[in-house]
């Protein structure tokens, strides 16, 4: 691809999807600073990489699943592992960590019960979660986008909605 058209491509890219990626980012590794990083190193790596799409799906899965690539492989990162436990230790003794606004709007849409119970769930039901729900992908595209077959993405929704009911009714909670 010829180099002003690859630069062309990827500026629409990030004018399209530039706040859903940094979203999906901090659903992930829930720090905002961390998710924007996430997100320039996501169209850096597209920029790099857009002549080997192929296609198959369309550009908001590919980037999707950029992202949670490197979501996941941040979130095994002896990094991430490090700063999680800084800023638990942090929480423990009741010292703010600075927070931006919009990490404190983030927050604060977290702390409603049905957030908190999604967020304790295992990452595989949680991430399915999120994806259908809150970035309101279908589950074919879930599939694409986490290499799964569109059928084990309805399982796991399925069983993510079930674990999550449970813990709900536990906490009074009938939604």
């Amino acid at each position: 691809m010829e180099e002003t058209n690859r630069e062309r491509l990827i500026e629409s890219l990030i004018d399209s999807y530039e706040t859903q990626i940094t979203k999906l980012a901090y659903l992930y590794v829930q720090d905002w600073s961390t998710a924007q990083d996430i997100c320039q190193e996501v169209f850096i790596k597209a920029y790099h990489s857009i002549d080997n799409f192929h296609k198959d799906s369309s550009y908001k899965t590919w980037i999707y699943r950029i992202t949670v690539n490197h979501c996941k492989d941040y979130r095994k990162s002896a990094y991430f592992r490090r700063n999680k436990l800084v800023d638990e230790f942090h929480r423990f003794f009741n010292k703010a960590v600075v927070a931006i606004p919009e990490q404190e709007f983030l927050k604060s849409e977290e702390k409603n019960k049905v957030s908190q119970h999604i967020f304790a769930l295992p990452l595989k039901y949680q991430e399915i979660i999120l994806l259908y729900y809150y970035e309101e992908l279908s589950t074919q595209e879930i599939g694409e986008l986490l290499n799964i077959n569109s059928s084990t993405v309805r399982t796991r929704l399925e069983r993510g909605r079930q674990k999550l009911k449970v813990t709900l009714q536990k906490e009074g909670t009938d939604e």
